[in-house]
């Protein structure tokens, strides 16, 4: 799956993404955006010959080779360590920056309802199998920027939408994520390690994952191509004295 020479990597003049579920939504949106700015990307899929991964390989195959492909199912443990594990090899490899996009939300999901199994699919996918990779990444020795974790304002316990009918697995999953990652964060900082970890809140954004019925207005819908490229300039306009925060695509702070 490797398209292109390790040295390339080794290049500083470029800045190198990280894009974890990138077949599609969000992350297929962040591919193509920073592929036309002229940066390089790896990206990971689940399934490398899904059909809906089958966007990105036309991406990937006629960008002369800046977007490397590689498999990683942050529900298994074995597939995030092989992932981490190829990376380790390339010489040289920076990642300025980590989008942690994968994840899920299967409705309704209610509280009142929903069964053992997909209360824990739910929370493996967003919540688990995103911390487990940013920390596998961490223990490596490639130099990382930024990581940033794709939360949601659902996730939110200070600003709680209870007119989300059939969200609660889907929220419990965001709300577990932020907590993680503010705890990552301080960790880091007591290490002085200067990466950079975020939670990011992309907007109502019209994609399959959000391609559902729901008995409420949703307001201020926005395409993936307006929420990516806002959230990029966000990303990219954090430092260090921002680890361990949340903000939305329009570089607002979030309410944890």
């Amino acid at each position: 799956m490797n398209q292109i020479p390790d040295v390339l990597y080794a290049d500083e003049d470029f800045t190198t993404w990280l894009i974890v579920g990138a077949s599609r939504g969000i992350g297929l949106e962040f591919v193509r955006q920073l592929l036309a700015r002229g940066d390089r990307i790896i990206a990971t899929v689940r399934e490398p010959l899904a059909t809906h991964a089958s966007a990105l390989w036309g991406q990937a195959g006629s960008d002369h080779g800046r977007c490397q492909m590689y498999k990683c199912d942050i529900l298994s443990e074995e597939s995030i360590v092989n992932f981490v594990s190829e990376l380790t090899v390339k010489s040289n490899l920076k990642i300025d920056y980590v989008v942690l996009n994968a994840g899920v939300l299967r409705y309704p999901n209610r509280s009142t309802e929903m069964s053992f199994d997909e209360f824990a699919f739910h929370l493996h996918t967003n919540t688990i199998g995103p911390i487990i990779t940013a920390q596998k990444l961490l223990q490596t020795n490639i130099p990382i920027g930024t990581i940033v974790f794709m939360s949601s304002d659902s996730g939110s316990q200070g600003n709680f939408r209870e007119m989300e009918d059939g969200f609660a697995a889907y929220a419990a999953s965001k709300s577990a994520l932020n907590m993680a990652l503010r705890h990552m964060a301080a960790e880091l900082k007591r290490k002085d390690d200067d990466t950079i970890i975020l939670a990011m809140h992309p907007g109502e954004v019209s994609t399959d994952m959000a391609n559902i019925s729901v008995p409420w207005h949703v307001e201020g819908i926005i395409t993936p191509e307006e929420s990516v490229s806002k959230m990029i300039s966000v990303i990219q306009s954090k430092g260090i004295q921002h680890s361990g925060t949340f903000w939305t695509w329009e570089n607002k702070p979030y309410i944890w």
